[in-house]
């Protein structure tokens, strides 16, 4: 039970600040690529790297870190269903170009700072 309030309180903050950060982002960048998504998206592989490698480090990152860091917060800030409806809607309007950007940038972005994140924590 401990684990699931973690996982929940942790989801609570996650979808918070996805949806503040992804106001803010676009507020600022009123285009078709929609802006606000691809930096939580990002961002959230960036913080699970370094959550990971924390985890792999440190003895005080026990599992219900784990838990309210990486399963609750990061699994609620990022978000793939958004990411697929985005996409829809980019292939709807007929802007392929910004369309393959769009999930390029998503996903070779999403992986190399996930390892980026995790190497940084090895190396603080």
């Amino acid at each position: 039970m401990r684990t699931l309030l973690l996982i929940g309180v942790g989801g609570m903050f996650g979808s918070i600040a996805r949806y503040l950060t992804g106001q803010l982002f676009n507020r600022y960048f009123s285009n078709p690529l929609p802006v606000g998504t691809l930096v939580v998206n990002i961002v959230g592989a960036f913080l699970i790297g370094i959550i990971i490698g924390m985890g792999e480090r440190y003895r005080w990152f026990t599992e219900p870190w784990h838990f309210f860091l990486a399963v609750g917060f990061c699994g609620s800030f990022t978000t793939y269903s958004t990411f697929a409806y985005e996409n829809y809607a980019l292939i709807k309007a007929g802007h392929f170009l910004t369309l393959f950007f769009y999930i390029f940038v998503s996903l070779v972005a999403g992986i190399l700072l996930a390892w980026a994140g995790y190497m940084l924590s090895k190396w603080v």
